[in-house]
């Protein structure tokens, strides 16, 4: 399964927006305007623990008003539909699930499930006894339903199970409060194994990410990675061995000096309590196998030192680098699908390193057997590529008292419909990549674009702006595209404004001058012939 939407309501800086997702999703727009807020409600929904937020999380200040966040899941493969049940019946192509903050602090996760609605009142009593009393009324009012004799609270659950699996015409969605370890990776969750969401936020420290932990990368990928299994069993018998022994030396050391204390004790209890008596003996030796673990540590030459002790841009590269491996290790484990979540993955990057690791991304994202999804927050342009500006999400942020976080985007089908009768079709992603991706890729993070013909133009228009004042355009949010041509104008115009970036196209009459020039001066030569 793949995330393909997420609403998110009364969220901090957003109100009630809809995102959809892709395959690789990719999160712009100004700083403030919501991308790690939008990271952060999604980790919220699948990793939060219950508590975890507060009233400040409400949307300025709407604290009378539930938090919402709200997945919509695609793809469902056979392992997702066994595992899930009843919330993802035959015909029913996308699961959806909702995890709401309660104004009074609780957190309650929801689903739709495919029920029989005479059942709910049954299913929402609390005890055997309520259960069956429901059930035995249901039984005597609907004896066309035919449903059998239920003795047990257990019974009754099952009687209903095996009911509505005979009847799937006569359910209806209904939703249903899920279990709190839905969505958690312990033991129990529907959901493990079948999703798992990786944040890495823009302050995160690589020292953190590798402890061999449950939550951290590098636990996730020795979890996948590593078996345990074998060296714990053996581990266990070494404790189990070691326990016998201590157990042996205390009874050789101790039991003769215990029993005489013991005589000695029980003459004196006697004296006190006929009848009565004690002992004193070696207390059992409780000694618990640890969990197999292990340590990341840096070789800088021959000398190794801490992760914490590396700079910044080492840490994110290691991260960067577990990202990658745990993809791989998911893929390789055939489990199911990891959704990586990175904010600023640009951070701390040479620029080459960026543009490699943003390849490696869409390279992982695009490998349908690695089953990775990846969205991420960025200010890069690196991360960006014009032939899929229908992955692209631009946030934008209004003025207002009470500001409205909105989300721009375009699919491919837009564009085309925008150019209909203008461009050829069949053309317009074939001009993509090699006409204008460097300056497309830059403009889409612009408050406003100039698309101009050619570098000429363009090396006018920058040099009037610089005129005035070094850098004024750029620092207006203006950028300018070089389209390589008239013909790519329109189709780098539809691009910009669909997803909400106000364009402007300028051009001028010169198509056809050399030919025109040439007919100009045959003209006038001509003419001065003639006259003379």
């Amino acid at each position: 399964m793949k995330i393909q939407s997420v609403r998110i309501k009364n969220f901090r800086a957003l109100k009630d927006m809809t995102i959809p997702f892709d395959s690789v999703t990719t999160l712009i727009g100004p700083n403030g305007a919501g991308k790690s807020t939008v990271l952060r409600a999604l980790d919220w929904f699948f990793n939060g623990k219950p508590g975890s937020l507060t009233e400040q999380d409400c949307s300025f200040g709407a604290t009378a008003e539930n938090i919402e966040v709200q997945v919509t899941f695609s793809h469902l493969t056979e392992k997702d539909r066994e595992a899930l049940g009843k919330y993802t019946p035959e015909g029913v192509n996308t699961f959806t699930a909702w995890k709401c903050r309660s104004p009074d602090g609780s957190d309650v996760l929801s689903a739709n499930a495919k029920c029989f609605s005479d059942f709910n009142a049954i299913k929402a009593a609390s005890g055997a006894s309520a259960k069956k009393e429901h059930y035995a009324n249901l039984r005597r009012s609907r004896p066309e339903l035919d449903l059998p004799a239920a003795s047990t609270g257990p019974a009754v659950e099952q009687a209903m199970t095996t009911w509505e699996a005979s009847h799937t015409d006569q359910l209806v969605d209904t939703s249903e409060a899920l279990q709190t370890n839905f969505f958690g990776f312990n033991s129990g969750g529907k959901m493990s194994g079948l999703f798992d969401f990786v944040l890495v936020t823009a302050d995160l420290r690589a020292s953190e990410e590798s402890i061999d932990g449950k939550a951290s990368v590098i636990g996730r990928i020795l979890e996948r990675s590593v078996d345990r299994t074998a060296a714990d069993v053996e581990i266990a018998k070494i404790v189990e061995e070691s326990r016998t022994k201590q157990q042996q030396i205390y009874q050789e050391k101790f039991k003769a000096q215990l029993d005489v204390m013991t005589k000695q004790l029980n003459e004196v209890v006697a004296s006190y309590s006929p009848g009565r008596a004690v002992t004193v003996s070696p207390a059992e030796v409780e000694l618990k196998a640890p969990r197999t673990t292990f340590n990341v540590a840096v070789l800088d030459g021959s000398n190794e030192t801490a992760v914490e002790r590396q700079g910044h841009g080492f840490q994110r590269t290691l991260l960067i680098s577990a990202l990658q491996l745990l993809a791989q290790s998911g893929a390789a484990s055939a489990e199911g699908v990891i959704c990586l979540a990175i904010e600023e993955p640009e951070l701390f990057q040479h620029p080459i390193q960026a543009q490699t690791f943003a390849k490696v991304l869409r390279s992982l994202a695009a490998d349908a057997g690695k089953r990775i999804q990846v969205t991420y927050a960025t200010h890069s342009p690196y991360f960006l590529e014009a032939r899929h500006f229908d992955q692209v999400r631009r946030l934008t942020r209004s003025t207002d008292q009470t500001p409205i976080v909105s989300v721009h985007f375009a699919t491919v089908a837009d564009v085309k419909a925008k150019l209909s009768g203008i461009v050829n079709p069949e053309t317009i992603e074939r001009r993509l990549d090699p006409i204008f991706s460097t300056e497309l890729s830059v403009a889409l993070f612009a408050h406003r674009v100039f698309v101009v013909e050619g570098t000429t133009e363009s090396s006018v228009f920058y040099g009037i702006g610089d005129r005035t004042s070094p850098g004024s355009l750029e620092a207006a949010g203006i950028s300018i595209v070089d389209a390589h041509g008239k013909s790519s104008l329109p189709l780098a115009h539809a691009i910009l404004t669909s997803i909400g970036i106000p364009a402007y196209v300028l051009f001028d009459a010169d198509s056809g001058f050399e030919a025109r020039a040439k007919a100009m001066i045959r003209g006038q030569l001509g003419w001065r012939i003639g006259v003379n």
